[in-house]
């Protein structure tokens, strides 16, 4: 092992070291509408992380957003769902235990998201991560053997396949030149961010992680080898499902991951996307609002068609489904982008003058979504500690991942504190359960941790019997058709265009060639270089900010440039694909 302590996890993006943590920290606006502009109103689709930080940061410079949002709930603004996939699900209101449908862990990286989640009071917590130091144990479970481990390190002595295949793993990504990128970042030396991602986006863009694990001059592992790192995972989520992804998208992953902790936000991470919807700011002129007064305390309801002008300054037109159209200065759409095909109508309201460029419709029409199913089970005890279940279970077997969690003391008598993740799967994992009823699903997963831990097949299904399950498929969901997308070999120039939407022509020629310059901006996960990580969709809504701005004419500090004025830097332009 090396004598050196490991390089922090990185915060910033390498494909644009933009930190957009600080450009926003300590009270700094992104700009200021001039006040001729009377609040112009932006229309602002999609209630998740990445909607409501633009909302947020909009309003703070000066305008006036207008959120919409599809999803219902019954207790929510209007009757609609704030948060998108930073869903979690209190079962009752006496329960302290909360199950996180959607995003789950939060890496210490991610300045961004936990510079935000201080100002609205979120507090996390060390999440139980496999091999982690807040985890008691982690069970490897491959071919019917069982391997526990504290650290990553113990399966060397117990499995000789892992050992081999870990060690040529770390070296691998020492020659590539993971760890010295992550020192880069940390000390801000954008410069070698950018040579030496250069160095490995040219190399690896056209390699699949299969390749990579296998080629000698990857990791230069055998099948055997690449099947046992896979299933005890490499990174969060990082599993043998995904080897046909794209390598660069593996390595992004572990960027923001190795060498941090994950955390568990502790109320929910809903509470964040409570806090950018009833948190009391200022703008500009130093009257106080929020996002909540200002839309009146209701969210929209689901948007059905975009009118787009050609011309920015005549904004655009926005159709919900309530039959209700209106006419805003600007647009930000946040959702999946598959909406675009399916559920949201774009039209340009000049024949011949597309809303969207052919190469952004293309990027749009490529992205590739995955599967994703989780189940879990409430129960009111925390009935695993001290126990081989005390921890994480990793398998080749249905389950594939599960948790445990305990959230502290029950809020009211009653009340349920702990959750058992059963399982936690992606892609052809998650389709195996896809037409399962819940009742079904939970059987199966129970079938398969009783056989992993027969000390607890007893009381597994005793608490199966008193606990309550929950369940759900993300491709299943309406609006959103899968969890989130994920990069496969070639698809660098499509992230390249979605990321660039924002630049439109400010910087005297469009980012993307041939996308007209009007007033709809693309933002959300889709358009992030690193899908899937929450930080990430924040730092996509604050370059659509950016964009809006930009647009409507607002002041910017000379001494806090945004996302869009670096954007030419030699050390920020996103590489084109080799």
């Amino acid at each position: 092992m090396s004598p050196f302590p490991p390089p922090p996890a990185a915060d910033l993006q390498a494909d644009f070291p933009f930190d957009y943590a600080a450009h926003v920290a300590g009270g700094r606006r992104m700009g200021r509408l001039p006040e001729s502009a009377q609040r112009p109103r932006v229309a602002v689709i999609g209630a998740g992380g990445s909607g409501l930080v633009a909302a947020y940061e909009l309003l703070r410079a000066g305008g006036r957003p207008v959120v919409y949002e599809a999803e219902r709930s019954a207790d929510g603004p209007g009757g609609r769902r704030l948060g998108g996939r930073m869903h979690s699900c209190r079962l009752e209101q006496e329960d302290s235990a909360v199950v996180e449908l959607g995003c789950m862990r939060f890496p210490t990286s991610a300045a961004l998201l936990h510079q935000y989640g201080d100002t609205f009071g979120v507090r996390f917590d060390p999440f139980r991560e496999n091999y982690a130091p807040a985890t008691p144990l982690t069970v490897l479970d491959i071919d019917g053997h069982q391997y526990p481990a504290r650290e990553i390190d113990d399966l060397h002595d117990l499995n000789d396949d892992f050992r081999e295949a870990h060690t040529r793993w770390r070296a691998a990504l020492t020659r590539v030149g993971l760890f010295q990128l992550q020192r880069d970042i940390a000390a801000r030396e954008t410069a070698a961010v950018r040579r030496r991602w250069q160095e490995v986006v040219t190399r690896f863009e056209p390699w699949s992680f299969y390749r990579f694990l296998r080629d000698p001059e990857g990791a230069g592992l055998t099948h055997d080898q690449a099947r046992v790192l896979g299933t005890a995972g490499v990174g969060p989520a990082a599993w043998d499902v995904f080897f046909d992804l794209s390598v660069v998208e593996i390595l992004r992953l572990l960027l923001c991951t190795e060498g941090g902790t994950q955390l568990f936000a502790r109320d929910g991470i809903s509470r964040l996307a409570e806090g950018f919807w009833a948190h009391r700011t200022t703008d500009p002129q130093g009257r106080g609002c929020s996002l909540e007064a200002v839309n009146e305390g209701v969210l929209r309801p689901a948007v059905v068609a975009l009118d787009v002008e050609p011309e920015a300054s005549r904004g655009v037109v926005v159709h919900s489904e309530d039959g209700r159209s209106e006419r805003f200065a600007a647009a930000v759409f946040t959702p999946q982008l598959r909406l675009l095909e399916t559920g949201v109508r774009l039209r340009s309201t000049t024949t011949g003058t597309p809303v969207l460029g052919p190469r952004v419709w293309r990027a749009v029409r490529r992205l590739h979504y995955f599967q994703s199913a989780k189940t879990a089970l409430v129960v009111h005890r925390p009935f695993w500690e001290k126990t081989s279940m005390d921890g994480v279970t990793l398998t080749d077997r249905l389950p594939r991942a599960s948790y445990t969690i305990d959230y502290g003391p029950a809020r009211g008598p009653g009340g349920r504190q702990g959750v058992l993740d059963l399982s936690f799967t992606w892609a052809h994992d998650a389709m195996k359960i896809g037409p399962s009823t819940l009742e079904e699903r939970t059987a199966l997963f129970l079938r398969d941790l009783a056989d992993i831990h027969p000390d607890m097949a007893t009381e597994l299904r005793a608490q199966a019997r008193t606990g309550q399950a929950v369940t759900i498929s993300w491709e299943n969901q309406k609006n959103f058709r899968g969890l989130c997308r994920f990069s496969r070999p070639g698809d660098h120039t499509y992230q390249r265009d979605l990321f660039a939407h924002f630049m439109k022509d400010f910087a005297g020629a469009p980012a993307v060639p041939g996308e007209p310059p009007n007033a709809l901006f693309l933002a959300g996960d889709d358009t992030s270089w690193s899908p899937g990580w929450l930080n990430h969709a924040l730092a996509s809504g604050l370059n659509a900010a950016w964009g809006v701005l930009r647009q409507l004419g607002a002041r910017r500090d000379p001494d806090n440039p945004g996302p869009g004025d670096l954007w030419h830097h030699p050390d920020y332009h996103p590489l084109s694909a080799p």
